[in-house]
């Protein structure tokens, strides 16, 4: 297990094997976990099982046993994080959310170093164990909930036994109520560890941090549990694939989600516009926080409170889910169609290409518009390996568009993506970045005739390509290009970002180059900035 107290405490512990007694064993050397609230009577939900008020200022109430135990000392059972279920081997291999790794997540993930991004901080009513074993009104504790049992102002902690069964007893200071959480070790592969001397109890919250900017940090194979010994209490992160307890808690004084009433439950809305759903939760004391989710992100994103994002054309569907353990959802069906505000020009190239008239950023022919690296959607003030989205930090580290391990992680991607396409992203899935095919198609003197220009649009020094079958135009503004926080070549040069990669060396991708005397297709590195000029196909 890793990172836990520091490495000294953890020395002077010697490791010992616990072991579960009967639940009618002899009295136990300290009292058992209250289960009967200051009015005398103890409340049950549909599925028998007791809770705890503390008088914990969230409201939270503690279950009296682990998912799977019968008493309060007893163990119960092993879930790896997300998991509903215990099972015999605890590793990576067997995970249910990745493919093998720390490095492959298939859900909760926040960084696509560490996996397929879905920015899911927290375990869905599915996936979540006490919600899936005991029913709608129970959850995994969130981080908050874990660290309150912390707290020296609300409760007083106390390594002790129940029945021969050492454990962490947690009492109230404003009631004098308690729980008693056994030390019962964590499983790993096929084995377990520290039962007897640890608690390890995961919460439902994903190891992630928010950003200034609204994002998310954080290691996506981690998660946040609560860790006890005889010396102390505290919350951690840990592999997502241990084995650990589950303590369920439910919220006092809250009713539980009956339904979600969405503002729109249909949702036209063109390519780069955005739309807001508002969602009433009834009853009125309920929960009232909500989550939201996007079937496709591709399509149409939407965020913590429910501003929807038109990105390409398409359908998707918008849901927003109760976060108390209810199951309660409501869907928004949402359908994204083409805004039309970008010109182009049919060449009378024999693909069907068609050019858009201007760059990616600007607003007429002769301006430079906005710089890309290979495979990013949003400019920036620094264009080096550093700084780019995909490779860690240098030439032969590439983590996606690889076909060769010595320069990354081989995915065999030889072309952009949709979601990494600077054209798509910024203006809809009409839109492309050219492929090197067709570059060269432009440049081809059978179709068009290339001329250097500083006077016709505007002064700004360029090439105007013209088709040799229909007459009709666009001009390429010489925008030379940015790398790390300078802007070389302008007004002399022009680089162009194809959607292509270069397969003779991956940390490569195909642009078009030119200056006054030559225009031709070219490779550059991927972090360089450079110009788009966007392509669609004629039907």
């Amino acid at each position: 297990m890793k990172k836990l107290f520091s490495l000294g405490a953890l020395l002077m512990l010697a490791m010992c094997t616990g072991f579960v007694s009967s639940c009618n064993d002899d009295v136990e050397e300290t009292p058992p976990a209250t289960v009967t609230p200051p009015d005398g009577n103890v409340t049950e939900n549909k599925d028998t099982h007791e809770y705890v008020d503390l008088g914990l200022p969230s409201g939270t109430l503690w279950a009296t046993c682990n998912v799977g135990a019968n008493c309060p000392e007893e163990y119960g059972d092993y879930f790896a994080w997300g998991e509903t279920e215990p099972k015999t081997t605890y590793d990576w291999s067997t995970y249910k959310y990745c493919k093998g790794s720390e490095l492959s997540m298939t859900k909760y993930c926040i960084d696509s170093y560490f996996g397929k991004v879905d920015n899911k901080i927290e375990l869905e009513p599915s996936d979540d164990v006490a919600t899936a074993n005991w029913g709608s009104g129970w959850q995994m504790p969130s981080e908050e909930q874990c660290r309150e049992l912390n707290y020296s102002s609300y409760i007083t902690t106390t390594w002790t036994t129940m029945n021969g069964v050492y454990g962490t007893k947690i009492t109230s200071k404003s009631n004098g109520n308690s729980i008693f959480l056994p030390a019962a070790g964590y499983r790993n592969g096929t084995s377990l560890s520290n039962a007897g001397s640890k608690g390890y109890y995961w919460s439902r919250a994903h190891y992630a941090w928010a950003n200034s900017s609204g994002t998310y940090s954080g290691r996506s194979y981690d998660a946040q549990y609560l860790f006890f010994y005889s010396r102390g209490i505290a919350t951690y992160d840990a592999y997502r694939y241990y084995g650990q307890s589950v303590r369920p808690v439910r919220v006092n004084g809250v009713a539980a989600v009956s339904n979600i009433e969405l503002s729109q439950t249909e949702l036209f809305v063109k390519v780069g516009a955005t739309s807001r759903l508002l969602a009433t939760v009834l009853p009125a004391d309920a929960n009232k926080a909500v989550v939201w989710e996007s079937s496709s992100a591709d399509v149409a994103t939407v965020d913590e409170t429910g501003k929807v994002v038109a990105v390409a054309v398409g359908t998707c569907t918008i849901t927003c889910s109760a976060t108390d353990g209810s199951g309660v959802k409501a869907e928004c069906q949402v359908e994204v169609v083409m805004n039309e505000t970008h010109e182009y020009v049919d060449l009378g190239l024999p693909s069907g290409t068609l050019w858009a008239t201007c760059n990616v950023g600007a607003s007429k022919p002769e301006e430079y518009g906005d710089y890309f690296a290979w495979g990013e959607t949003e400019p920036k003030s620094d264009y080096s390996w550093s700084t780019y989205k995909y490779c860690k930090g240098s030439y032969n580290t590439m983590t996606k568009y690889c076909t060769n391990s010595y320069y990354g992680t081989v995915d065999n991607k030889t072309e952009l993506e949709p979601s990494d396409d600077a054209a798509t992203a910024n203006w809809g899935s009409g839109w492309q970045m050219p492929s090197e095919e067709q570059l060269r198609e432009l440049y081809n003197s059978s179709y068009t005739t290339t001329t250097t220009t500083s006077t016709s649009y505007g002064w700004t020094e360029g090439y105007k390509i013209t088709s040799k079958r229909n007459g009709n135009s666009i001009f390429l503004p010489a925008a030379g290009c940015r790398g790390g926080s300078s802007l070389y070549d302008a007004g002399s040069h022009g680089y162009y970002w194809s959607r292509s990669l270069y397969t003779s060396g991956d940390y490569y991708a195909y642009c078009s180059y030119f200056d006054s005397s030559y225009i031709d297709t070219f490779n550059s590195f991927r972090y360089d900035g450079q110009s788009v000029r966007p392509v669609r196909v004629k039907n």
